[in-house]
């Protein structure tokens, strides 16, 4: 947690930032981004999308379950750090995002999002989630992998047409400092979180958006239903093997 690498993400958020609003870069960045889609393919930018949604992004964290009781008890800060800073800042300042003000030169996928731009809550929950995980797990290589991802989910927010870069990157900025700062606080309270009742709560909680997702829990992206119920499925699965493990 005191290593510099904690705070590269932030720091590099926070940069990129003054740059772009330095620079008055934020509309060409999000038409030069929202073209990734045509140029590609709409299916895969959706499918990644929806791992930025915080049912997706809970039912991730089932794994998690006797295996880091701390980052399972450390999860419950992200949730409600991540939410003050998506929350708090939305109807504050209330931005109208690309499809209200571009008009028919934004190529949207799914719903044409109007107001309330910044900060990205997709995003914020990308790199609260991926912050948690990258310097819970302590891993150089997964953490390569989880930020790598963190940012193309990030990034997806701009090519399906419904944020600015900078609400992308204020989101990078609140979802890893929420990581960073659930950490210290889930630390400093582990042994309340790590009581079985407690974990056992979060699991169900946690089982209950995965059962969600595969029952068909709605969203604005039709292409990734599939993807989500695998994801539901993968995570109910991965915690019952080791409920069974635990059996044994």
């Amino acid at each position: 947690m005191k290593h510099w690498r904690s705070w590269l993400v932030p720091a590099l958020a926070a940069a990129a930032f003054a740059a772009v609003y330095a620079l008055d870069a934020n509309r060409a960045l999000f038409l030069a981004f929202n073209k990734i889609g045509p140029a590609t393919s709409d299916a895969l930018w959706t499918n990644l999308t929806v791992l930025g949604d915080a049912m997706v992004a809970f039912a991730l964290c089932l794994p998690l379950w006797r295996r880091r009781p701390d980052l399972l008890w450390a999860l419950v800060f992200v949730a409600l750090l991540g939410t003050l800073w998506v929350h708090g800042m939305k109807p504050l300042l209330d931005v109208a995002r690309p499809p209200a003000v571009l008009g028919n030169d934004v190529h949207v996928i799914g719903r044409a999002y109007q107001a309330h731009s910044f900060p990205s809550g997709h995003a914020t929950t990308a790199f609260a989630i991926g912050g948690l995980l990258a310097l819970g797990l302590g891993s150089r290589a997964w953490a390569a992998v989880i930020v790598t991802l963190a940012a193309l989910v990030a990034l997806s927010r701009a090519v399906v047409g419904v944020h600015w870069p900078l609400d992308i990157l204020a989101g990078a900025f609140g979802g890893w400092l929420a990581a960073v700062c659930a950490l210290w606080l889930g630390e400093r309270t582990r042994r309340f979180g790590e009581r079985a009742a407690v974990q056992w709560t979060l699991a169900l909680l946690l089982v209950a958006c995965a059962v969600a997702l595969v029952l068909g829990y709605p969203n604005e992206y039709p292409q990734a239903d599939l993807f989500q119920r695998a994801i539901g499925i993968c995570c109910i699965a991965a915690a019952a093997a080791r409920l069974k493990r635990a059996a044994r």
